[in-house]
């Protein structure tokens, strides 16, 4: 029964982004949080993380952005963003972003991903996510000049 509450959960998730919705609301978050223990709440996240990786796979890049987007959310609300896996996500959110085009947002996710990378200590992601932080804002200043 449990998976099947999953799954219809992580079903609602990808259609609402289908319909239209760019994020999850706060109120989405929080009554996932109600409904569902800390485990089971990664386990949504690492889906939609997923989801993400095979929109990406398809060219769907702005879905998979607002698939990151709330896994990072979710992860979030259960006071995971501290975590490793969030700075990897954030990361990933930041290729995504920047496929779609939205280098404003690629930029903000690339420098928080490379600082996260830095608090834990993995040098050789964090000055990469660092250089293309600074890729993506170049980017996002020329699009903005238009």
């Amino acid at each position: 029964m449990k998976k099947l509450l999953l799954l219809m959960t992580i079903t609602l998730l990808n259609y609402s982004a289908f319909a239209g919705e760019a994020t999850l609301a706060n109120e989405e978050v929080a009554s996932l949080v109600e409904q569902y223990d800390n485990e089971t709440l990664v386990v949504i996240s690492n889906e939609l993380v997923k989801m993400a990786n095979e929109e990406e796979g398809i060219g769907e890049f702005d879905l998979a952005s607002t698939h990151y987007d709330r896994a990072l959310k979710i992860r979030e609300a259960i006071g995971m963003q501290t975590h490793k896996s969030f700075a990897s996500i954030q990361y990933l959110a930041s290729q995504a972003y920047s496929k779609a085009g939205n280098f404003c947002e690629a930029s903000l996710y690339a420098k928080k991903a490379s600082e996260a990378f830095r608090s834990h200590g993995i040098v050789k992601f964090e000055e990469k996510a660092q250089m293309e932080a600074k890729e993506f804002a170049k980017a996002c200043a020329v699009v903005a000049a238009r």
